[in-house]
């Protein structure tokens, strides 16, 4: 009767678990994503961070094309398992060189009234929670649509987003969230929740399936996953990973490598002979520059002197400024080009369209590799679609089997294949310098630049093709001279791509900090900022500290602790705005300085300043 008795009990138990909620919770305890599922089998998820909900009861599901497996009600949970992962890895770009994977992972089973299962995988960071789907059957799966929706816990939550469109060269307005219409956005979306939270949306993982934007509902703060089409895949479907990079403070966010922690570990078995670097982009100067053996060798010229590693040759714009053209395939200089660029220790990588290689990857992947060509930009891709996202992982997977780098341009946002493809140097999506070189749009301001490291950028290297002194009778720019300097420290891209004319650099009075230019960095320091105002970031190369600010609003001073520096004094060269021509010039300062005391620095609106710290580390 004893033992009935425990039976029953442990029955009960398990009943009342089956309809309880699931939680994992981040290894610092401070963010928790729970699963539930209601009276009519509905299932639905919310998060908390720091003891605030952040996102309220929102909805999980997908929908398939098959009425077996329909998991939008009568669900019931029927397995629930929690772990941990704690790894590290090495990659060759982003905002360090060693990465940690550490989080509580959970694994929890959801059975429809057909018998078939839902799986859904959760993860907890100490900066974020992520959690995707996955469905097995015995037959292709068509997927209709995807369910998830996300209730944003404030009323009136501040939000940096960009309108949806499909190159992601727009802005990230600052707009009170629950302020916007039904309207469909773009990732990364970043939210001020009860202004107290910092929050980003984006996804991760995202290589045989179309990549999903956001739609905000009309009323609320309510806004539902996007899928841009229907797709089929083979019996086993493994969704995106849905992320919410959270923090009390914008350091969290801006530093965060979740993104990166969310995709499948690289195959690639020997990753030495990647190499990222510091470019030249001889198009925004002259849009016919591709097409002249006499331009390009200039500009190689200008690179060894500046003690940079890469030209970018639009290889397939020979005669072309702007499409695809097939002269380069029997030009008769190139080799003669490629040989010359390796004389003087340049590098070069190519472009072309995914037009033509979508059916000519290998004859162009392979004339590449006979011409010593290391790497090539990708471009008018433009699209979200299944399609789209398989091509772009074709050409990464089979650009590592000819040792060729990667860039996409005309692109969707990273979503952390650089950890699979370590080829990967950098991707558009962003509204950069070449709208200097366009009439009647507008150009990247200093309220664009100041955002981009809090939206765009945390996701993922950019090719914003920076430090465009020259100051374009098309569409001028505002920001400082000073300003433009600091953007190659501000802004992360494996090809960091100097956009401007040899003269440009060659002349600069800051050419001794231009030739330290680095692409890599060990470690990245947040020091301070806010979206759209201003932003000031330290990031290690080696034994050096690189710190640079720039600013959107009003003058202002910012005083920089300098924690990150060994013990010391240093003499160290301030690269900051000129007093008198802010936006032709820079000035100079040469300063003495102890690390124990802060770094004060005056910056002019639209302004910026630069330094690096030498033997630092």
């Amino acid at each position: 009767m004893k033992n009935l008795f425990l039976i029953l009990i442990l029955v009960f138990y398990a009943s009342c678990q089956s309809s309880h909620e699931r939680k994992i919770t981040s290894p610092d305890r401070e963010n928790t994503i729970s699963i539930s599922v209601n009276d009519q089998g509905v299932p639905f998820y919310s998060i908390i961070s720091h003891g605030d909900t952040v996102v309220g009861h929102s909805k999980l599901g997908i929908k398939v094309d098959d009425a077996v497996l329909d998991f939008s009600n009568d669900l019931k949970i029927t397995g629930f398992s929690k772990g941990e992962m704690n790894e590290t890895y090495m990659l060759p770009t982003g905002k360090t060189k060693l990465y940690r994977n550490h989080a509580t992972t959970g694994t929890l089973l959801l059975k429809n009234k057909s018998g078939k299962t839902l799986s859904v995988n959760l993860r907890a960071y100490d900066d974020g929670v992520a959690f995707s789907y996955k469905i097995q059957s015995e037959k292709p799966l068509n997927i209709q649509s995807e369910e998830t929706e996300i209730a944003i816990a404030s009323s009136a939550s501040e939000s940096w987003i960009m309108d949806y469109i499909p190159d992601y060269e727009g802005f990230y307005r600052r707009r009170d969230f629950d302020t916007i219409g039904n309207k469909e956005l773009s990732y990364p979306a970043l939210l001020h929740v009860n202004h107290k939270t910092w929050m980003l949306l984006t996804e991760a993982s995202v290589y045989d399936q179309p990549a999903t934007h956001l739609l905000k509902k009309s009323q609320g703060n309510l806004v539902s996953v996007v899928l841009p089409e229907k797709f089929l895949v083979d019996t086993t479907y493994t969704s995106p990973w849905r992320v919410f990079i959270l923090g009390q403070d914008l350091g969290t966010v801006f530093e965060s490598v979740i993104v990166e922690n969310l995709n499948p570990k690289t195959e690639i078995e020997d990753i030495s002979w990647i190499e990222p670097g510091v470019a030249v982009f001889p198009w925004w100067g002259d849009y016919l520059a591709n097409s002249y053996i006499d331009t390009l060798k200039m500009y190689v010229d200008m690179a060894a002197k500046m003690k940079w590693d890469w030209i970018e040759f639009d290889v397939s714009l020979v005669n072309s400024p702007w499409r695809t053209s097939r002269e380069w395939r029997t030009t008769e200089w190139l080799p003669e080009f490629t040989r010359y660029a390796r004389s003087k220790g340049i590098k070069v990588y190519g472009w072309d369209e995914i037009k033509v290689l979508t059916d000519e990857m290998d004859y162009v992947y392979g004339r590449y590799r006979d011409l010593g060509i290391q790497g090539i930009k990708i471009d008018y891709i433009d699209s979200d679609n299944a399609n789209a996202m398989r091509f772009r992982d074709r050409a990464m997977r089979e650009a590592a089997k000819y040792g060729l780098h990667v860039s996409f341009h005309g692109e969707t946002v990273p979503r952390g294949q650089r950890r699979k493809y370590p080829n990967v140097m950098t991707l558009e999506a962003v509204r950069g310098a070449e709208f200097y070189t366009f009439k009647d749009v507008a150009p990247p301001s200093p309220v664009h630049n100041c955002t981009l490291p809090f939206t765009r950028n945390v996701v993922g290297p950019m090719d914003y093709t920076p430090v465009t002194f020259t100051i374009r009778k098309e569409n001028p720019r505002i920001t400082t001279y000073a300003h433009e300097l600091a953007l190659p420290i501000i802004f992360e891209s494996g090809w960091t791509t100097m956009a401007d004319r040899p003269k440009a650099y060659l002349n600069s009075p800051a050419k001794p900090m231009l030739q330290q230019m680095k692409a890599t960095w060990d470690e990245t320091r947040f020091i301070d900022g806010f979206p759209g105002e201003f932003v000031c970031v330290a990031r290690r190369n080696g034994p050096d500290w690189y710190l640079a600010a720039i600013n959107a609003s009003e003058p202002r001073e910012i005083k920089i602790p300098l924690d990150f520096l060994k013990k010391g004094q240093y003499e160290i060269t301030l690269y900051t705005d000129s007093e008198e021509n802010p936006l032709t010039d820079v000035g100079i300062v040469q300063k003495n300085i102890v690390s124990s005391e802060p770094l004060r620095i005056s910056l002019l609106k639209n302004g910026g300043f630069c330094t690096v710290f030498k033997n630092a580390f």
